[in-house]
């Protein structure tokens, strides 16, 4: 597979780790915060658990010798709690975002807490609503990378899932 690893990019987190400031961008009658593959909370029942999902979809990747990171933007806010891939489908009118992660219940309760990717770039037409599969948060930065890139297409990571629809890498 093809592989291109970005080198300097950085993680961007606040002090708070939520991006709750910045222009927000404008989407149908609806708001998305500013930043890069936005890393969305929806589940607000285990704090913990969110925080650690964070931590570890921040750690480096290493590839060959060269580190990144996913370079993400984590939004804890409250008015995406129950936030569904169907509701987001009504809210989002057209890209950007070409794609973002959801954190979800089953993200905060699996052991390897699997993130829900979700392609909101409307780019295949004979596909009805967003597509999504999950990643555990030591692939995430491959994904990021990949696809902010757009060295790799969504549908690599995701005709590449186990058959429990998580994607833990090639």
């Amino acid at each position: 597979m093809r592989m291109l690893v970005a080198i300097g990019m950085a993680l961007m987190l606040s002090t708070t780790g939520c991006a709750t400031e910045g222009k927000p961008r404008s989407v149908a009658a609806f708001q998305l915060p500013e930043g890069e593959s936005l890393f969305i909370r929806t589940d607000f029942s285990d704090d913990s658990a969110w925080r650690e999902t964070l931590v570890q979809a921040s750690k480096p990747w290493d590839v060959g010798g060269v580190e990144t990171s996913a370079a993400i933007t984590p939004v804890s806010e409250r008015r995406f709690e129950g936030m569904t891939v169907a509701k987001l489908e009504k809210l989002i009118a057209a890209p950007p975002p070409y794609y973002l992660f959801l954190v979800d219940k089953r993200t905060l309760t699996d052991p390897e807490h699997p993130i829900v990717v979700v392609d909101t770039g409307r780019m295949n037409e004979s596909v009805k609503g967003f597509p999504t599969f999950r990643v555990i948060p030591r692939e995430l930065p491959s994904v990021t990378v990949n696809l902010s890139l757009a060295n790799m297409d969504f549908e690599d990571f995701a005709t590449s899932v186990d058959s429990d629809g998580v994607f833990r890498g090639f």
